[in-house]
């Protein structure tokens, strides 16, 4: 039962070979062990950073977007209020214009009258005047009676008459 017994030497040996195991341990292994979580965790680490680096660049690049499709919204109403106001101007120098050209027509056509008018006052007068002139030449020739002095300026007036509907006609 020797197997059985507590030598203290054996006790004092293996705790030794313990210590010195753990010892060549901590320094051999652990430290490559340590050396190899430390790279992984510089590595996550950098992962990690990688990626907030890109969510702000994102984050920025969605704001430059945004700010750039407001700028080409505010461009584009500029346009068009531009675009607006031409066609605006244009419309309006159009329609002065055709004011313009139909004022000038009726003040063309009002002078034609008139002096179309004037024309036939002339022509009027001056048959009227004819017929006054053989009027008086047909009473220069002739003594006349009251009667026919009478029937002269009736035929007369008649010749007028017709001589001024034949014009209105």
């Amino acid at each position: 039962m020797d197997f059985l017994t507590i030598d203290p030497g054996t006790i004092l040996f293996t705790l030794i070979n313990t210590l010195l195991i753990f010892l060549a341990f901590k320094f051999i292994l652990f430290k490559r062990v340590d050396a190899i979580l430390e790279k992984r965790q510089q590595e996550v680490k950098s992962v990690y950073s990688a990626a907030d680096e890109a969510l702000a660049s994102a984050a920025s690049d969605q704001e430059k977007y945004a700010q750039a499709m407001a700028n080409a919204k505010e461009e584009a109403a500029q346009i068009v209020s531009r675009a607006e106001k031409t066609a605006q101007r244009e419309g309006d120098a159009i329609l002065a214009q055709a004011r313009a050209e139909a004022l000038a027509a009726r003040e063309k056509a009002s002078r034609d009258t008139e002096r179309e008018q004037a024309q036939a006052r002339t022509a009027l007068q001056g048959e009227i005047s004819d017929l006054a002139v053989e009027l008086a030449e047909k009473i220069m020739e002739k003594e006349i009676r009251k009667e026919d002095h009478e029937r002269l300026i009736r035929d007369f007036l008649a010749e007028l008459d017709d001589t001024d509907e034949g014009d209105n006609a």
